[in-house]
């Protein structure tokens, strides 16, 4: 019975210390030294796509119409077969390849319609441009360039009328990457934005007298107009040419070979043929136009003289600027002034783009008398601004000259011009 006890004590204790045990908190684990974690990469910023550039400029003038497309010079190259990575040089080679494909490829790609009308024009330039556009930088002659700092510039011109209602400028080619060419429109002292795309093609400009027509010439001072007489001489002489045979015939009692009405007949009709032959005849007691003496009457006919000669170039078309040239230039002179005019209001490098002259500033400091004239000896400056890129350029030019100016069918002209200085301000 003891043994019994004691066996069944002692499996009680087992028990109880187990239970024991179970009720205790385990022990927590060793802590083991923490171990460096690598920080997270940074993340990496995708490579920059090369810029995309592609705007076009139309900028109106009476009777012109002159578009600028900017393109960026890999998208240009991309189309021509000539792949750029980003450290691509564009040398002069290259320059020169690059214009005469892009001459060949885009004669067709600007259209201009005025009115309904078609209007002619042409492509009249390619060209390699340094920087954006809006700020564009002289490009050195033979320099080597970096693709992704050059843009590709178009030029268009178009001759269109003075005072068009509405203009239509239809661009027709878009490549990829291009899906979209805004377009500024400059006109007096005002612009307008726009823009083309492959399924709107057309741009729409209204006028509403926002288009300033040329000025007119100015005014120049009058010389008397002499009276010129209309003499039929060649008739006058016919008659009494034919009264003197006549009289002279009967006088000597002599016959007219085969008989008086052959000669009758010829002298009349030597008349009727004379009839309409007239000789002009200037008044020789017609006065005279005053002597220029001083300094203000020259200026004040000189002044007008040479604003009429710039203002004959705000027409476009050779003939009508030699129209309004002859208002105030006369003899060899006119050529010579057209070419030198023409030459000075072009910016270098940009074909089309003229200068307009808005302001003329004339200061005539000597006058000396010349046959039937007078010399005038000063300077004048020609303030002008033309827009060029998506930006304006001033242009102002100052002349010091000796001019010859002479009364030419009762209007006073410039027949001599003799530059002694020549400075681009």
């Amino acid at each position: 019975m003891r043994t019994t006890f004691t066996i069944l004590a002692l499996a009680a204790g087992l028990m109880g210390s187990a239970a024991l045990r179970a009720q205790q908190p385990e022990a927590p684990a060793p802590a083991t030294p923490p171990t460096a974690t690598k920080p997270a990469a940074a993340p990496v910023a995708p490579p920059s796509s090369p810029r995309q550039i592609a705007q076009a400029y139309l900028y109106l003038e009476p009777f012109q119409a002159r578009v600028e497309v900017l393109f960026d010079s890999p998208t240009v190259l991309g189309w021509l077969n000539m792949p750029t990575t980003p450290g691509t040089l564009v040398n002069a080679q290259m320059q020169a390849t690059v214009v005469a494909q892009m001459t060949a490829m885009a004669q067709n790609w600007c259209k201009l319609r005025a009115d309904e009308s078609a209007m002619n024009g042409q492509l009249t330039g390619v060209a390699f441009v340094k920087g954006e556009p809006g700020r564009t930088l002289p490009m050195e002659a033979g320099a080597a360039v970096p693709a992704t700092e050059l843009m590709v510039g178009l030029m268009f011109e178009f001759t269109i009328p003075g005072s068009p209602a509405q203009l239509e400028l239809q661009w027709s080619s878009f490549k990829a990457p291009v899906e979209r060419l805004p377009l500024t429109i400059f006109f007096a002292n005002s612009s307008e934005s726009m823009e083309l795309s492959p399924t709107l093609q057309v741009a729409r400009w209204e006028n509403k007298g926002r288009l300033p027509k040329p000025k007119p010439l100015a005014e120049v001072p009058t010389i008397p107009r002499p009276y010129v007489y209309e003499i039929p001489l060649p008739m006058i002489v016919w008659v009494l040419l034919g009264l003197v045979i006549y009289i002279y015939m009967e006088v000597k009692d002599k016959k007219f070979p085969g008989g008086f009405a052959p000669f009758l007949a010829s002298w009349l009709i030597g008349i009727g043929v004379t009839y309409n032959m007239t000789i002009s005849i200037t008044d020789p007691f017609a006065t005279k136009a005053a002597e220029v003496k001083t300094t203000e009457e020259g200026s004040r006919i000189v002044q007008p003289l040479l604003r009429n000669v710039y203002r004959a170039f705000d027409y476009r078309t050779e003939s009508d600027i030699y129209d309004r040239l002859d208002r105030s230039v006369h003899g060899e002179l006119l050529r010579t002034l057209y070419l030198q005019t023409v030459q000075a209001l072009t910016l270098d490098g940009s074909e089309g783009a003229r200068v307009h002259v808005t302001d003329l500033s004339v200061d005539i400091d000597k006058v000396s008398p010349a046959p039937d004239g007078f010399i005038a000896e000063g300077e004048w400056t020609a303030l002008g601004t033309v827009g060029h890129w998506g930006h304006q350029h001033q242009r102002v030019n100052r002349y010091k000259a000796k001019l010859t100016v002479q009364p030419i069918e009762s209007e006073w002209k410039i027949t001599g011009l003799e530059v002694l200085e020549e400075r681009r301000l």
